[in-house]
């Protein structure tokens, strides 16, 4: 009697530390995955979302830092865009002498509501093209460009960033 209630007793025991085991292992791959994001690959893992559209930009622009190290931010003179058309072409780019990533966030006059946000450009790269969140009518408006810039290591500090303001003829 005394043998099977050790035995009994000993088998509580290792089904337990068995209990207890798989909910170690549990913990640990639901605490990665969180902590991933759910995402499998390195760089969105990181947090770094480079925007799909991007492409190779070799565009010349002019240079007017008169040898000052920095980060280079492109000027734009007016812009115009159709009327009614959601998706607009105005070249988003970052300059490839930059060494940080940059992302555009597009509103217009005062309001502070995007109708674009673009996702990380690398250096040396531009979105071409893109869609707004409304199609604009016919008019002037005063186009606001803010770029938000961050380092390209793992931490993606954000960095120095600048608002371009153009005149924007909705036609």
């Amino acid at each position: 009697m005394q043998n099977h209630r050790n035995k009994k007793t000993a088998l509580w025991i290792v089904l337990a530390i068995i209990i207890v085991a798989v909910i170690a292992v549990s913990s640990i791959a639901i605490w990665n995955f969180v902590i991933s994001g759910g995402n499998e690959e390195n760089q969105e893992s990181q947090g770094i979302v480079l925007d799909d559209s991007a492409e190779d930009w070799d565009g010349n622009t002019k240079d007017l830092s008169e040898g000052q190290a920095g980060i280079k931010i492109p000027g734009y003179g007016d812009i115009s865009v159709p009327a009614g058309e959601s998706v607009w072409n105005i070249t988003l780019a970052n300059p490839e002498d930059n060494a940080c990533y940059f992302r555009y966030t597009i509103t217009i006059d005062d309001d502070e509501m995007p109708i674009y946000e673009s996702d990380l450009i690398e250096p040396g790269k531009a979105v071409r093209e893109f869609e707004v969140s409304e199609p604009l009518d016919p008019g002037d408006y005063e186009i606001h460009l803010n770029i938000s810039t961050y380092s390209m290591d793992d931490t993606m500090t954000p960095m120095n960033g600048a608002v371009v303001k153009a005149d924007l003829h909705v036609i």
